[in-house]
């Protein structure tokens, strides 16, 4: 019903990916094609067996996860952070278009299904957004995937366990170091009674270099959580 009323309010009638016209909805945002590229894109490579990078060649772990093994036990994605899927995202984020939320969620929450690895759940956590963020979409991307995905696993959510404390610069344009750095003890666990050996969905949007990903994860399992998996809607390509 909340989907239906959302297509009534605001009707799509173009592709959001490549602006194609059409009729389109909560649950098919994007035309016939590029959701094919979508699916093309997804099985191209092959992924990084532990934080789900896409690899240029071979298989197994990339370079980073041989060398410094994330503290999550696994992260996936969708797909790979390139066209079509990194213009979702942004349509997501900077375009403000929440009712993406919805299909992208449900991609998502089918990574899940599939993976074994990620279970058991116990609750869904999603990356905070910053200040300024919140002030000028109005909305946390990754808590409307996240919602999304818990209705799809029934699983709960709890959107404020993590916070975000310190106000940190773009990430976008730092390196790896850089965005390490900028992220430490950037978040706290407010209530450590709510994750207290509980096994954590984190969400997050998009995973490049695993900078956010990673602090979280840390901040989480110091709190005491029992382990931590890592899902999000798009990956880079890894070594």
């Amino acid at each position: 019903m909340q989907n239906l009323i959302m297509d009534i309010i605001f009707p799509q009638q173009a592709c959001c990916i490549c602006r194609k016209a059409g009729r389109y909805s909560t649950r098919c945002p994007w035309c016939e094609e590029c959701e094919n590229n979508l699916q093309l894109m997804r099985e191209s490579l092959p992924i990084c067996d532990k934080c789900g990078k896409y690899l240029e060649a071979g298989t197994g772990l990339c370079a980073e996860c041989r060398s410094t093994p994330p503290l999550f036990d696994i992260a996936r994605a969708v797909g790979p952070y390139d066209e079509p899927y990194r213009i979702a995202i942004k349509v997501l984020k900077f375009m403000c278009r929440r009712h993406l939320a919805v299909r992208m969620g449900h991609m998502m929450a089918q990574v899940i299904r599939e993976e074994p690895r990620f279970w058991p759940i116990d609750l869904i956590v999603p990356v905070p957004a910053s200040y300024a963020h919140l002030k000028q979409r109005g909305f946390n991307q990754t808590e409307e995937l996240g919602r999304q995905i818990g209705k799809e696993l029934r699983l709960k959510m709890n959107a404020g366990v993590l916070k975000r404390v310190k106000e940190t610069p773009a990430q976008r344009e730092l390196s790896k170091e850089e965005r390490e750095k900028n992220l430490l003890c950037a978040f706290v666990v407010q209530d450590s009674g709510k994750i207290y050996r509980k096994n954590i969905l984190l969400v997050d949007d998009v995973y490049t270099t695993g900078s956010t990903s990673k602090e979280c994860t840390r901040t989480l399992l110091e709190a005491e959580a029992a382990r931590v998996c890592v899902i999000t809607w798009a990956t880079g390509i890894g070594f």
